[in-house]
C-alpha cells in the first residue's frame, strides 16, 4: 500500500505545478519550461508623428499575415507594445506576459484563418483553432498594438469601407 502511495505521489507531483497560478516574474520560467520558444523580438515602439490611417492598415495587414497566416509569432509580436493591455481575464497585461503565454504553443496550433478587418483604429482577426472559433480585436496606437480583446468578441455587422481609409 505504501509503495502504491509513493508511486502515485511521484507520478502526480509534477502536475501540481500546472495548477499553480503564475506570477508576472515567472514568465521566464514558463518560457524555459516550454523550451520551444522562437527568438523573442523587441516590443513595438510607438511612432511619432502618428501614422496615417492607411499606414495603420498596412501595419495591421503585416501583423495579420504573420499572426494567423504564417504563424510567425516573432514577427507578429514586433507590432505589440511593452505596455500592451490585455482584456482577457485569464491573462495579465504586458508584452512579456502575452509572449510567455503564446511563444511556446503558437507555431504548433492548427489555425484556419477566416477573415481580417481593419476599421481605424481597430483591427480584427478571425480564425479557427483547437480552442474553437476566435475573434481577436486589437486597438492600434502610434503604429503599434496597444490593447487586445478576445473574450466574447463578435464580428462587426457594419463592415463597409472605413471613411478614414
Amino acid at each position: 500500500m505504501r509503495l502504491t502511495s509513493l508511486i502515485i505521489t511521484a507520478l502526480l507531483a509534477p502536475l501540481g505545478g500546472l495548477a499553480a497560478p503564475l506570477a508576472a516574474d515567472s514568465i521566464v520560467t514558463l518560457e524555459a519550461r516550454q523550451g520551444n520558444c522562437p527568438p523573442k523580438p523587441k516590443p513595438c515602439v510607438r511612432i511619432v508623428p502618428d501614422p496615417t490611417p492607411q499606414e495603420y492598415k498596412a501595419r495591421f495587414e503585416q501583423f495579420a499575415e504573420a499572426f494567423i497566416y504564417k504563424k510567425n509569432i516573432t514577427r507578429a509580436f514586433e507590432f505589440i507594445t511593452q505596455d500592451y493591455i490585455n482584456h482577457n481575464p485569464m491573462a495579465q497585461n504586458g508584452f512579456d506576459s502575452a509572449w510567455g503565454i503564446l511563444c511556446g504553443i503558437w507555431n504548433n496550433q492548427n489555425l484556419t484563418p477566416l477573415r481580417t478587418l481593419y476599421q481605424h483604429p481597430m483591427g480584427r482577426v478571425n480564425y479557427r483553432s483547437g480552442f474553437g472559433t476566435i475573434i481577436d480585436r486589437f486597438r492600434w496606437e502610434g503604429g503599434c498594438i496597444a490593447e487586445h480583446w478576445d473574450s466574447g468578441e463578435k464580428w462587426p455587422t457594419n463592415t463597409t469601407a472605413d471613411p478614414a481609409l
